[in-house]
């Protein structure tokens, strides 16, 4: 193909391009009228946007200098969360009323646990057996009869149970120790 016929070619297609743009059909909005609607300003709109036709060059004057609000400026990056809080917990259940025995065994002192531990025993010939309780970094040889840091007595072996009394409380508490034999 040689260049004039290319130049021709190019040159009609940008006047019918140009011819387009300037006396073509513009820039038509049309916004379709629903059915059984009952707002009559949708109507008004929809036909004066098809007469309404301005010139291109007034349009690109009014695109470049328009101005927005800033309040929506500012939302248009503004952060959005989607966080709901949860619901309140429920009500607590109102507390059960007690009888007064019930209160009174609420409010009776109790003995602290047993601050000693159990580590072994040995039972000399024809003796009572000799038990080694730890209390902390403390190991302790007792037997039946004896007491501990003025506190605890050491009362019976019943069932593989070390009886121990608390002496403040005279409560008695037992510690696991095996059957001494």
């Amino acid at each position: 193909m040689s260049i004039a016929l290319r130049t021709k070619i190019l040159l009609g297609a940008a006047a019918a391009i140009a011819t387009y743009i300037f006396a073509g059909p513009g820039d038509v909005q049309t916004v379709e009228v629903a059915k059984n609607t009952a707002k009559p300003g949708v109507t008004r709109v929809a036909q004066s946007a098809r007469t309404h036709r301005q010139d291109p060059a007034q349009t690109l004057y009014l695109l470049a200098h328009r101005v927005s609000d800033d309040g929506s400026a500012q939302s248009l990056f503004a952060a959005h969360s989607w966080y709901t809080p949860p619901p309140p917990p429920p009500a607590p259940p109102p507390a059960p009323q007690l009888t007064a025995a019930e209160e009174a065994a609420l409010r009776a002192p109790v003995a602290p646990p047993l601050p000693f531990a159990y580590m072994g025993s040995y039972t000399p010939d024809g003796s009572d057996p000799v038990f080694f309780l730890t209390q902390g970094d403390r190991v302790y040889n007792v037997r039946v009869g004896d007491t501990l840091n003025d506190t605890y007595s050491i009362d019976s072996v019943t069932n593989g149970q070390l009886v121990m009394t608390y002496k403040p409380l005279k409560i008695q508490q037992q510690l696991t120790v095996g059957s001494a034999k």
